[in-house]
């Protein structure tokens, strides 16, 4: 980093960015994504970074992690609904259970 001065607003910000969800922070990096562009005008490499070619690519490490990948159940299986509700907090997700 260039300027010294940055230095506690950018430690305060990795500090804020630790609290989010991995949905979030993507959105965030498409954000940032956009403001780089909309500054430097590199539309290419925007388009290029976040294809959906690019982005299977990046998931390519995940084919092991059975967590990320939506599983098929047959009918009669049983489902654990309170690990599904876990992992969709763990996720950052807010589930209301009705009454």
């Amino acid at each position: 980093m260039q300027n010294t001065a940055l230095a506690p607003l950018v430690e305060h910000i990795t500090q804020q960015l630790g609290t989010l969800s991995e949905a979030e922070l993507r959105t965030i990096q498409d954000f940032v994504d956009y403001l780089i562009w909309k500054h430097h005008g590199d539309v290419g490499q925007l388009l290029t970074k976040r294809s959906a070619e690019a982005r299977a690519i990046d998931r390519i490490g995940d084919l092991d992690d059975p967590t990320q990948w939506v599983t098929v159940i047959e009918e009669g299986e049983e489902v654990d609904v309170e690990r599904l509700h876990q992992r969709l907090s763990d996720r950052g997700f807010q589930i209301e259970i009705p009454d």
